[in-house]
């Protein structure tokens, strides 16, 4: 016979409520409760029947976890901000009672209906999304009366089922860009993917006051498609229009700049000013070491993971909206 509830209790000095509550996700117990009991289930062997105690609380335990529309079918491979997303993630869940996360790309707009069925077919109890959606989306979204939590997206609609997890992204356009008119540069440009976007928006605003404060130019380099690609073609166009520096909206633009000006010989750190936004650790691995912006990824796809748990174990509320700090992380770049 294998390990039964009553095994745990009696191996955590707990009762049989208490354990089942504890994997149910209910109940206000304290953390020491809570790890006596999961320690006393490993210790034990003990694996509790998902499928028979879904039925019996109409609880899936699965989280459901949508990348946005607006990136491409290798978006994992490109951009190293949803992994480092996806392992914060997973380090708040894996030591949760038995919940797993379902993943779920959108390579293009018009699979947004998927989406949508998806998360009807597999009645997932949460959800965290990265990005910005239509709004027809994000209005079906919320009639689903499912708790989702957002990274990164600046929506303004009156979305009773929604919570919100983002950066001081004007704070750290502000914070990179007055870095570079520190330096003495003054041909400062603004260089992004999809910067119409509301969440580069706010990064080009800090950009602007920072410009605006002292009384240069705004320049903006614009362009659709992979980052580090999009940075090679920047070079170009930088080295032959005569400027100074580039305030880049994430850091694998900065990255793809970086390469394009040392194709060109041109000494980024002393004759270019360079700043990204990330802080990933490829910012480390170039030469010179890019200066950038931290907004600290992983902390924030924790945040995420915390609130919206908190908000299915009725320990917080719908309809927050979290703002993380951010800082200049200074380098060789500028």
């Amino acid at each position: 016979m294998g390990v039964t509830v009553i095994d745990v209790a009696r191996e955590a000095g707990v009762s049989r409520t208490t354990v089942s509550n504890v994997y149910g996700g209910k109940g206000n117990y304290s953390d020491e409760t809570r790890k006596a009991v999961l320690t006393a289930a490993k210790k034990l062997g003990y694996k509790p029947n998902l499928a028979a105690r879904s039925l019996i609380t109409n609880q899936s335990r699965l989280i459901g976890m949508i990348l946005p529309s607006y990136v491409d079918t290798n978006t994992l491979t490109n951009s190293p901000f949803y992994n480092i997303i996806m392992d914060s993630v997973y380090s708040i869940l894996r030591d949760e009672a038995y919940y797993d996360l379902l993943i779920f790309t959108v390579p293009y707009k018009e699979k947004l209906t998927q989406v949508s069925d998806w998360i009807d077919a597999r009645n997932v109890d949460g959800i965290l999304a990265v990005g910005e959606y239509d709004q027809s989306f994000l209005t079906d979204l919320n009639s689903k009366s499912i708790p989702v939590v957002f990274i990164d997206n600046y929506s303004r609609g009156n979305y009773a089922n929604f919570a919100y997890v983002n950066s001081d992204d004007v704070s750290g356009g502000y914070l990179g860009t007055q870095r570079l008119v520190s330096k003495g540069y003054k041909k400062i440009a603004i260089c992004g993917v999809e910067l119409t976007g509301p969440l580069m928006q706010k990064r080009y605003e800090g950009y602007r006051s920072a410009l605006k404060e002292a009384g240069l130019k705004e320049y903006i380099f614009n362009k659709i498609g992979t980052p580090f690609e999009a940075g090679l073609q920047f070079a170009d166009a930088l080295a032959s229009q005569g400027f100074d520096a580039a305030f880049c909206t994430e850091d694998m633009v900065a990255v793809g700049i970086l390469h394009g000006m040392q194709r060109k010989s041109i000494r980024v750190g002393q004759d270019f000013g360079l700043i990204g936004f990330d802080n990933i650790h490829i910012g480390q691995q170039v030469f010179p070491e890019l200066t950038t912006i931290d907004q600290n990824i992983f902390e924030k796809g924790e945040t995420a993971t915390k609130t919206l748990l908190k908000i299915l174990n009725k320990k917080n509320s719908l309809g927050s909206r979290l703002i993380l700090p951010v800082n200049l992380v200074p380098r060789e770049t500028a």
